[in-house]
């Protein structure tokens, strides 16, 4: 038989949780016929599972591929060769070269979220055929409801976020025979399966009642109410963002967006680094964390976002003699220019590798309230989820479904006024200005509180621009990879050739080449 995927699991005992990183632990194959040995009890499923959990964090919230990702839709500032960031971040853009012969920090671009997700997977797709074969922990009453209901999830997030990110993935279930070579599915084809997991998820958490309690992300326990919530808006999250540009974003469900949305998240998901296994991007997003003070600067897009006086592309006084910004600290009536971000008035990039990486301020929100986050790494909460983010995708979905007003109230109730201190938005706003200040709210108040937002928002936002007249609030620039390939090595291993998305051959980064 083929392999048909060079899938990595993370299989991982309690003892190993304190002793080695997940991500460097080569184990057996959840695949293959002694899935049976492994897991032979109901303390089995909970450490198995809770491995896929970690695969899946690592796979999505760590730096690859959140940091390269955020650099290259105009999120964060970053000049370093680190985490593919600064190739990734070339102006014009180039294309994201998918090469087994690249280095392995590139390469891990596209592996990790790959391998880390198909592990993910792997993991949600041995735990369902263990309870089905007999593996129990209270003969199928609400202990076992809580592994199926985990695992649903588990599985369901990890194929929305396969579909978020790269062009194709492996449609892999309980059901789906290994014996025969498996096929791609597009990306498209990758949010339904998503939402009827997370939605069977919800469905099996509520059916276990009381008795349901996950607690597979470090640091938070979710009861039935809130991990229902969850998985609606994860829902919303998938159904919202998989389109690639502005047309496809025609064929969005809003209708589906909202009812998900509606029975979403209204507590923020946060759970806990630990040095270890739970970590995030947060660590280089930050301005003062233990990674130090050289790492990202809030892009100059977004600065222009708060202040559009501002240039939204620093100027190239060295490389162009363009004029150089006298006045570079913004002025916004958004209260959360001072309160969320830090000006600095010196950079520290160097020069030669592009002043269009430059900017004067830094996100500074951890430091100033600890309880939005810590410091990525070993202390405090990782947003991943917030409360206002649910809030914004119901008042998109809101406006979308021809009911502005309901949109309106949400967003005078929300963060814009709350903490941006901005006035209420005038109920006779027409839709245009209605989803102007739902997209400022998504770059502002969720900067670095949700990996890939605005990768995933700006391709859908508008048409590419030219890097050097992007608008503040605009679309990604021409030739930014708006999807992931394949990686190479799994190509290879299906004896595939590998193709390239993005740079001057693909000008809208979603054209193989």
């Amino acid at each position: 038989m083929k392999n048909i995927f060079k899938i990595k699991i993370f299989f991982l005992t309690a003892l190993l949780f304190a002793a080695i990183s997940c991500k460097d632990l080569s184990t057996v194959n959840n695949n293959n016929p002694d899935r049976n040995a492994v897991l032979a009890s109901g303390t089995d499923l909970l450490a198995v599972l809770g491995g896929g959990y970690i695969s899946y964090w690592q796979a999505v919230h760590d730096v690859h591929p959140a940091m390269a990702l955020s650099i290259t839709s105009d999120t964060y500032g970053v000049s370093w060769g680190n985490f593919a960031g600064r190739r990734m971040g070339e102006e014009p853009r180039a294309s994201y070269n998918n090469r087994s012969s690249e280095t392995q920090d590139y390469k891990k671009l596209v592996e990790d979220p790959w391998f880390g997700l198909l592990s993910a997977v792997s993991t949600a797709n041995d735990i369902l055929i263990a309870l089905r074969g007999g593996t129990s922990i209270d003969n199928g009453g609400p202990q076992d409801k809580t592994v199926e209901a985990s695992a649903l999830f588990l599985r369901g997030v990890s194929w929305g976020y396969l579909g978020l990110i790269f062009d194709q993935a492996l449609l892999v279930d309980e059901n789906t025979s290994l014996d025969e070579q498996i096929p791609f599915t597009p990306y498209q084809d990758m949010i339904g399966p998503a939402v009827r997991d997370l939605d069977q998820a919800a469905s099996t958490a509520t059916s276990a009642g009381a008795d349901f309690t996950n607690n597979f992300f470090n640091g938070i326990t979710l009861d039935s109410d809130q991990f229902t919530k969850l998985c609606n808006s994860y829902s919303a999250r998938f159904l919202s963002n998989w389109p690639r540009t502005e047309s496809e974003a025609g064929g969005i469900d809003w209708n589906s967006v909202l009812s998900h949305a509606q029975n979403g998240l209204d507590f923020d998901f946060s759970p806990i680094a630990d040095g270890n296994l739970w970590i995030s991007y947060q660590r280089f997003a930050f301005a003062e964390t233990g990674q130090g003070a050289f790492w990202a600067r809030l892009d100059q897009r977004l600065v222009a976002t708060f202040d559009p006086s501002q240039p939204t592309r620093y100027p190239e006084v060295v490389a162009l003699g363009e004029p150089e910004l006298t006045d570079s600290m913004a002025t916004s009536d958004d209260a959360r220019l001072l309160s969320d971000y830090l000006y600095v008035p010196n950079n520290n990039f160097a020069i030669d590798r592009g002043e269009w990486h430059f900017s004067n301020y830094k996100n500074n929100r951890n430091a100033v309230d600890p309880t939005f986050a810590g410091d990525g790494s070993s202390v405090g909460p990782m947003p991943a989820f917030l409360a206002a983010d649910n809030d914004l995708l119901k008042a998109e979905a809101f406006l979308e479904t021809g009911k502005k007003a309901d949109a309106i109230a949400i967003i005078n109730a929300g963060t814009r006024v709350t903490r941006g201190n901005l006035p209420p938005i005038d109920g006779g706003a027409s839709d245009g200005e209605v989803r102007q200040a739902i997209r400022y709210e998504r770059a502002i108040e969720l900067n670095s509180a949700s990996p890939l937002n605005l990768w995933t928002e700006r391709r859908r936002w508008g048409p590419r621009q030219n890097f050097r007249e992007v608008t503040a609030l605009g679309g990604l620039q021409i030739g930014t990879p708006a999807q992931l390939p394949v990686p190479a090595d799994e190509l290879g291993v299906q004896e595939l050739a590998p193709y390239n998305f993005g740079g001057s051959q693909d000008p809208e980064g979603i054209n193989r080449f």
